[in-house]
């Protein structure tokens, strides 16, 4: 017998029951062996299930924790905590990249947390309300949130315009949105613009918001530079109270012209500022650079074509004047339009019946009831067409209107404003108004006066 028979042998009889035959040995050895595999294979099992289960267990916490993320977030914008409401958005959004309160509060964070980098506060907040489509619920806030980080962050006023232009369309009543175009009008130098505007803004706010609609549409228009002394010191154009508006003014539209090269307003806006200021040379050095910046298709724009006829009138280019203003698009009517035909017909055609028309059209849209420079204009051109008496009564209005609004007139109707609400201060405003022939404002105001009153 070999070593490895004997082996088997005494192994075969440890293992097997005294008395039974040996033929039996190897099957009760399998049986053996395979219960003892049978239980290793229900640890490993076990082993797996109880794995299973803690992964289970792992996932669903990680998904409970992450879905909170929203409404953890939510609570710490509430306490201004803006650092702290990226990373419970992060995990929010990782598993709902699409949900627009979500990325609404995300972009609203970027914009507010001062320690983000600049540009990616603006890139990341954009890149949040691109994800939120015009046919969700939140499509308004969504727009008006882009015009907002296009406009101040980015200073993009015409991007900025066509966002607030989809939410309009979008939603025709949002007071915010028309309360921010009414704001970029302004910004742009574009204030005598915003009539239609500010009505809208007049007839969507509420009663007790109208007394502040109505102070807010008389300094627009007689305190400009104060109407936007807020936002221009946030934007970053004003450093103190005390610099000089015009300085102001400057700063804010060059810098809307280096970040908008391609649109014709920005540059419109900057050369009226240097017309008005009499310096028509930097004015045309201003259009002559547009002109290679800007597509011709929209070299048309009214505003910037108005611009550039009164630069070359004042520098006494008057043959391509006329020519400009004769590439004028249709419609052609508002008061830009009647103030600039009436200067060609004046200055460049020889024609004061057919300016003095004109300027009768541009003076019967606001603000030209109260431009005494546009009315000079009429009476001149009435006189040298003969008309002498109605020439006289024009330069009698012009004195009328100077007594009207004199400068310290306008400041102390200013100072009482910081009470609107106030009946002896909103009488006193539809006086001033009445006096102006403006029924509307008037009766505007009047109606604070009576609410006033009956609230006492």
């Amino acid at each position: 017998m070999t070593m490895r028979q004997s082996f088997r042998t005494r192994a075969g009889r440890r293992n097997c029951k005294v008395g039974r035959p040996a033929t039996v040995a190897p099957l009760a050895c399998s049986e053996t062996m395979a219960g003892a595999a049978t239980l290793r294979n229900g640890r490993v099992a076990t082993a797996l299930v109880a794995a299973v289960f803690v992964a289970a267990v792992f996932a669903g916490g990680a998904w409970w924790f992450a879905s909170r993320g929203l409404a953890t977030a939510e609570g710490l914008a509430r306490h201004g905590l803006w650092q702290e409401v990226h990373q419970p958005l992060a995990r929010y959004l990782w598993l709902h990249p699409s949900d627009a309160r979500a990325n609404l509060l995300a972009a609203e964070a970027l914009v507010k947390d001062d320690s983000v980098p600049l540009g990616r506060r603006i890139t990341d907040s954009l890149a949040c309300l691109a994800r939120i489509p015009n046919t969700s619920p939140n499509a308004v806030d969504a727009r008006i949130a882009e015009a907002r980080v296009e406009l101040f962050l980015r200073y993009e006023p015409m991007t900025a315009s066509r966002s607030l232009e989809r939410a309009i369309d979008l939603e025709p009543v949002s007071l915010e949105a028309h309360m921010l175009l009414w704001k970029l009008l302004e910004l742009t130098g574009r204030a005598e613009e915003t009539e239609e505007a500010f009505w809208q803004c007049y007839e969507l706010s509420a009663e007790q918001q109208r007394p502040l609609r109505l102070r807010e549409w008389f300094v627009s228009q007689f305190f400009p530079l104060t109407s936007t002394a807020e936002l221009d010191r946030l934007m970053g154009f004003r450093g103190a109270a005390s610099d000089p508006g015009a300085a102001v003014e400057r700063r804010r539209l060059q810098r809307f012209r280096l970040a908008e090269p391609q649109e014709p307003v920005p540059h419109a806006a900057l050369a009226e500022l240097f017309l008005r200021e009499n310096e028509p040379e930097l004015a045309f050095e201003v259009l002559d650079e547009a002109a290679g910046q800007i597509p011709q298709a929209a070299q048309t724009n009214p505003f910037i074509l108005g611009v550039v006829v009164e630069t070359l009138l004042e520098l006494g280019e008057v043959e391509p004047a006329q020519e400009t203003f004769n590439r004028w698009p249709e419609p052609r009517a508002g008061r830009r339009y009647w103030m600039v035909r009436g200067r060609v017909l004046q200055e460049a055609a020889d024609d004061p019946s057919g300016a003095a028309e004109a300027y009768r059209e541009a003076i019967a849209i606001w603000p030209g009831e109260i431009d005494w420079r546009a009315i000079n204009r009429l009476a001149g051109c009435l006189a040298r067409a003969g008309e002498t008496d109605a020439a006289a009564r024009e330069r009698e209005r012009v004195q009328q209107i100077q007594e009207q609004i004199p400068q310290e007139r306008l400041q102390a109707l200013l100072d009482s404003l910081g009470a609107p609400a106030d009946p002896q201060v909103a009488a006193a405003m539809a006086s001033f108004y009445r006096e102006l022939g403006r029924e509307r404002e008037a009766s505007g105001w009047e109606a604070v006066a009576w609410t006033a009153i009956g609230d006492r």
